[in-house]
């Protein structure tokens, strides 16, 4: 039987993805639904977002998924709510990575020491309300906005503007029109 060559498989292309960008946020708060809604009214027709626990795969590292998303990212968000060790961390991750963040703090947050009292029955110490002064000193000179769960249509508009606001920072800007609510 004579050999005949078989015609190479053709290269299957992939199909493009819509930019990313990754939300960094305390589970504890559950004020963040409200925001990821809102930033999904300004950013949802123009990038897809990406968060941490819908990132996570079994089997792999946390680190490294965590890392590898922020380093693909368009932009970063991050919500200082809770002000929790791991948001902090990625924050300086995306900082590390030359990303542009929007840099979001609730105007009634609150530090989270429950995290890391989670076996105490109750504690005794209310906790804190997020002083940028004292909390997070390192940005206070740096951009940062406040955001209301009461207030929507201005949380719209916040994230509308401080995006806006980052477009010499992020690389793959895309102009967004002011969001209609």
């Amino acid at each position: 039987m004579p050999n005949k060559k078989r015609p190479a498989p053709a290269k299957r292309e992939l199909l493009p993805t819509k930019p990313f960008y990754f939300v960094s946020y305390s589970t504890g708060e559950p004020q963040i639904a409200l925001l990821v809604e809102c930033l999904e009214i300004v950013f949802g027709g123009h990038f897809e977002i990406k968060r941490t626990p819908s990132s996570l795969e079994v089997g792999k590292s946390q680190h490294d998924l965590i890392l590898d998303q922020v380093r693909r990212s368009t932009f970063g968000v991050v919500c200082l709510d809770g002000l929790r060790p791991n948001v902090i961390f990625e924050y300086g991750a995306m900082k590390g990575a030359n990303k542009g963040v929007l840099l979001l703090k609730e105007g009634t947050a609150t530090v989270d020491i429950g995290h890391f009292f989670a076996g105490a029955a109750s504690l005794a110490l209310p906790s804190p309300a997020i002083d940028m002064d004292k909390h997070f000193s390192d940005t206070k000179d740096r951009f940062y906005k406040t955001w209301s769960r009461f207030e929507l249509k201005n949380t719209v508009k916040t994230i509308w503007e401080s995006y806006k606001e980052l477009r010499n920072e992020i690389e793959g800007y895309v102009e967004i029109p002011e969001p209609k609510l």
